[in-house]
């Protein structure tokens, strides 16, 4: 059963699941439980113009940051976060992009998360 994406505010670029969001994917249901943290999109500010750190994509960037963070196999996880971007509807161009971004550089964020050093 999917649920809606209801988050709060914690902090300057981060925000907390006020309930459970729950979603299907092809690699089956994924729930990413209430009081986790995201910053969203994790854009460079510098890009922010043509991809701000939320949009159509909030809700692949948040089960993609549980991915991340539960250390779920991070080629999965990608795959993933472009589906639920194109269910969203993320001009499929914007979408390749963001894959491509996590799919080259999403590496060391994936280590940091699974190491738990992500605010290191």
């Amino acid at each position: 059963m999917e649920t809606e994406l209801i988050l709060k505010p914690d902090g300057f670029k981060t925000w907390k699941l006020v309930k459970d969001f729950t979603q299907q994917t092809s690699q089956g249901e994924i729930t990413v439980p209430k009081d986790s943290r995201t910053d969203l999109a994790s854009v460079p500010r510098m890009f922010w113009m043509l991809i701000p750190p939320f949009g159509r994509y909030s809700q692949a960037a948040v089960v993609h940051d549980h991915l991340y963070h539960t250390g779920y196999d991070k080629y999965k996880a990608d795959k993933i976060f472009y589906e639920l971007m194109l269910r969203y509807g993320t001009y499929k161009w914007k979408a390749k992009i963001m894959y491509w971004a996590v799919f080259i550089f999403g590496g060391r964020a994936w280590q940091k998360k699974l190491e738990g050093t992500e605010n290191a």
